[in-house]
């Protein structure tokens, strides 16, 4: 369901609530009102259910529903802070996506930027704010990759601001330092202009009132990322496929694990189970920190291949 189909039902419902509410407190005496009530009621019904049976969508959507100083009622929001803050929270989208798809460098323009393009397609109330969509000229079967970026972005964004540290810590171990850079623009954003946010993204929601943007802004600009390329001499103890996961026993240490370069496909990582699996190797791995005020709080591997040396032993291809 998109951003704005959701906000419809989530509508209706309310509404439903408030007329099942009225309808509780009138008397025997209140017959038309009663009446015009429970047709009410039985309209509201129909099309929740009506929505509940929509095709599921597979195309982007968030709807961005903003409130605190810069925002008047249901009437408007500063120019300056919403162009701002839509601008924000596409760029951070765009570099989720190409993270995703061809990679995102340290520097340099972001690749497949084109791809990541949202548009504004409607001013949504309840406070104040902006739904975006993705705008393809044919239908599709599938969810387009836009549509992952845009839920991983939103989730990212939420894990800023909940309570849970060490979620938080997790999720932005998976980011890198140009994403981080950008939640640290939006998060600052927000609470330089004392604003306040509820996103809606297909069937999820996030919320984030007064503190949820404070911690949020704290845990952005008090982190950093830091990647380092490692090699280790060992053996391949093996991998999970589906899950993209390694164990490798180095010489003379204890076993390590970690995530798989998504570059390698599952049939590429079924193969190194069969060939790879007790074979000397060099295991060559990204090495990614997660610093808190300096302090090193989490450290991950993703391995990015495997060079067997025992003679008969070809190397993985393009490895």
């Amino acid at each position: 369901m998109s951003a704005s189909k959701k906000s419809g039902r989530d509508f209706a419902k309310a509404d439903r609530a408030a007329v099942s509410g009225l309808l509780k407190r009138t008397t025997e005496a209140d017959i038309l009102t009663r009446l015009g009530l429970e047709s009410r009621l039985r309209d509201l019904d129909a099309e929740i259910a009506a929505q509940d049976l929509e095709p599921i969508e597979t195309y982007a959507s968030a709807a961005l529903f903003f409130g605190g100083r810069p925002v008047v009622g249901s009437i408007g929001v500063e120019a300056e802070f919403g162009a701002g803050a839509v601008s924000t929270f596409q760029d951070l989208v765009a570099k989720v996506l190409a993270k995703n798809t061809a990679g995102l460098g340290v520097k340099g323009p972001v690749a497949n930027k084109s791809e990541a393009t949202m548009h504004i397609t409607n001013i949504v109330r309840g406070s104040f704010g902006f739904l975006l969509e993705e705008i393809r000229a044919q239908s599709q079967l599938v969810d387009t990759s836009l549509k992952w970026a845009v839920e991983e972005s939103s989730s990212l964004l939420s894990t800023f601001g909940e309570a849970d540290e060490e979620h938080f810590q997790t999720a932005v171990s998976g980011a890198d330092k140009r994403i981080l850079a950008t939640a640290r623009d939006f998060f600052e954003l927000m609470r330089q202009h004392g604003a306040t946010l509820r996103m809606v993204v297909g069937e999820n929601e996030y919320k984030f009132d007064s503190d949820a943007v404070g911690r949020g802004a704290e845990r952005a600009s008090g982190t950093e990322l830091e990647e380092d390329e490692a090699t280790m001499e060992g053996q391949l103890a093996g991998v999970l496929p589906g899950a993209h996961q390694f164990e490798f026993r180095p010489i003379g240490g204890d076993t390590v694990k970690g995530k798989v370069d998504t570059s390698w496909t599952s049939d590429d990582l079924e193969r190194w189970n069969r060939e790879l699996v007790g074979v000397d190797a060099t295991m060559t791995a990204t090495v990614k920190r997660v610093l808190r005020h300096g302090q090193i709080t989490r450290e991950s591997l993703t391995l990015v291949r495997v060079d067997p040396k025992t003679a008969g032993k070809p190397a993985p291809e393009s490895a």
